[in-house]
């Protein structure tokens, strides 16, 4: 009570904490719906005159709808990940990367939706937990980068933005800009591989 709640009762301090936590989900899930139902269209009708055929770019909070349940399974997994990836930092010694619970919601429960299409309560929560393993670990590899860049100490959690990090961070440090180019240039190359066979596959599927 004097650490935390200022004073508030702790079963009702925890009561209020779930109240807003559940409040900020129902916001992101309105939010969406605001999205879908009026923005979404009104941008795709400047976007065909501009780019005929073009797609929108939505954030991961646009497939919560399809499997609430998931992205509640999704995150706790995802946090558990997290604070098992931090107990093995600490006892090996390493950079001890805190778990934070915003990209470990956003993500893992995206994760944990994903994963529930293609491999139900199981493909939820293994899927959430190793990708909030990926994002714990991740940050430790580009920290390195970053130094170099003037942000040491600081990490990003998403794991494309580890990823691609490291990739063009390395790629900088042995090849300079040429190594940059290169990685740009096979990082696009793979975008188009994966979308071609991802296309392919769903006529296939079709």
């Amino acid at each position: 009570m004097t650490e935390l709640s200022d004073g508030t009762n702790g079963i009702v301090y925890a009561i209020q904490l779930g109240g807003e936590f559940a409040a900020g989900v129902f916001v992101i899930l309105a939010g969406v719906r605001l999205i879908l139902g009026e923005i979404v269209p009104a941008f795709k009708g400047i976007s065909e005159k501009l780019v005929p055929n073009s797609k929108p770019a939505l954030d991961c909070p646009i497939i919560y709808p399809y499997a609430p349940n998931a992205v509640l399974l999704g995150f706790i997994s995802s946090f558990f990940g997290g604070l098992v990836s931090m107990f093995i930092m600490i006892l090996t010694g390493t950079v001890v990367i805190l778990p934070g619970v915003v990209p470990h919601f956003f993500c893992g429960a995206t994760a944990g939706v994903i994963g529930n299409a293609s491999g139900g309560i199981k493909g939820t929560t293994i899927g959430a937990f190793l990708q909030g393993v990926l994002i714990s670990f991740l940050p430790i590899l580009l920290m390195p980068v970053l130094g170099d860049l003037g942000f040491a100490g600081s990490t990003f959690s998403d794991a494309d933005f580890g990823l691609l990090g490291i990739l063009l961070g390395y790629a900088n440090k042995f090849g300079g800009t040429l190594g940059i180019s290169i990685g740009v240039i096979g990082t696009f190359i793979i975008l188009l591989a994966l979308t071609y066979f991802g296309k392919k596959n769903v006529e296939e599927a079709k």
